[in-house]
């Protein structure tokens, strides 16, 4: 468990009548919340407790599964339209080292906004 986890991973955020949902098209994880900010801290600790559960339990196998394409799409129009904010998320430390609960584990967070959630 000695190694580095990094992981580049793609979040597309829309507005989905009255909630913000945040969808990880690498790890077909969803989150929602009713503030699009609020959504996107709520996918990244899904994703980091995801990732460090997989690697604790030596179940790397099973972590990356496919999202429906019309996900795939909608972040790709949405990419094509505006870049996407990017966000280096690293696991929780305690007092300058890792915390004994995660392993060194860091992701980037390529996050982009929908074009039918610039409309709502």
């Amino acid at each position: 468990m000695k190694r580095n986890w990094s992981f580049e991973l793609r979040i597309l955020i829309r507005r989905e009548d009255d909630l913000w949902v945040a969808h990880c098209l690498e790890l077909d994880l969803v989150a929602a919340a009713l503030t699009e900010k609020q959504a996107e801290e709520d996918i990244i600790a899904v994703i980091m407790e995801q990732v460090r559960y997989c690697i604790v339990n030596d179940n790397m196998d099973y972590l990356f599964r496919k999202v429906p394409k019309e996900i795939r799409e909608e972040y790709y129009a949405c990419e094509r339209s505006e870049q996407p904010t990017t966000r280096l998320v690293e696991a929780p430390s305690t007092k300058d080292r890792l915390s004994p609960d995660y392993p060194p584990i860091s992701f980037t967070a390529n996050s982009c906004r929908s074009l039918s959630a610039c409309r709502a």
